[in-house]
């Protein structure tokens, strides 16, 4: 019987390189979704330098995982970038290559807040090197309102997409980062229930670390299933559519 499998992640990945032949990685782009979906247009709250600017903070390499819970996804598909935004107080314009990163995506039955102090327990299923370790180049033009929330420039598109499910159970994103660096502090949210935390630690061979309920706000782009995607061409253009005061810095 011939797989279905193949068919459809070439449709999925046609649909990824038409939506990202249409996004300039130079400029701010609009999530398909943003997590916490709460924060997505108002500022997060706090701020954190994890796991990208780790040089600012002191530490020169760190591993670092964030919960995402399914309930904030309204469906799934193809994530083919992750995309943050700087704090609107303590970031700043900059463009920076990180020396050493490796990013993965995979999917985890811990609840949300309800993250295990050990890494591998986290990971359910579907462990993926969506960006492959190297060097990784990040930016931000710091633009948008003064009380924020600045735009989601801050983009990483990945190597290598993964297919998400919420249905599946939730996500969670694994940031190796072996070679520290400097970039901005990004917005976050510190809120019990907001769909996002995290672990973190100061050793990105370590096997444990510490958790709280902080977490990057963060936007993703996705690639609906096949059959949801409508490709109109007009014009000799090809588009794909798809269905108050200063605060501290926190690390």
């Amino acid at each position: 019987m011939k797989s279905t499998t193949c068919g459809f992640r070439s449709l999925t990945l046609l649909g990824a390189f038409l939506l990202l032949g249409a996004i300039n990685p130079a400029h701010a782009v609009v999530p398909t979704v943003v997590v916490p979906n709460s924060a997505r247009t108002v500022e997060g709250g706090t701020n954190n330098g994890y796991p990208f600017d780790l040089s600012e903070v002191g530490l020169t390499n760190q591993r670092y995982q964030q919960l995402y819970a399914a309930s904030q996804f309204g469906g799934g598909g193809l994530i083919t970038q992750i995309i943050f935004r700087p704090d609107a107080f303590a970031g700043h314009a900059f463009t920076s290559t990180l020396p050493d990163i490796q990013i993965d995506l995979a999917y985890s039955s811990a609840p949300d807040d309800g993250l295990s102090t050990t890494y591998a327990n986290n990971i359910t299923a579907g462990d993926t090197i969506v960006f492959a370790r190297g060097p990784l180049t990040l930016s931000s033009a710091f633009t948008g309102p003064a009380g924020g929330p600045k735009d989601f420039d801050i983009i990483i598109t990945l190597t290598t997409p993964f297919l998400y499910n919420p249905a599946l159970g939730n996500l969670l994103l694994d940031v190796r980062n072996f070679g520290g660096g400097i970039t901005t502090f990004f917005d976050a949210v510190f809120t019990t229930g907001d769909g996002v935390s995290r672990l973190y630690n100061q050793n990105v061979n370590g096997t444990t670390g510490n958790t709280d309920t902080l977490g990057l706000v963060t936007g993703f782009n996705i690639v609906p299933e096949p059959g949801t995607a409508m490709l109109l061409a007009g014009g000799g253009t090809l588009l794909a559519l798809f269905g108050g005061c200063r605060r501290r810095r926190r690390h």
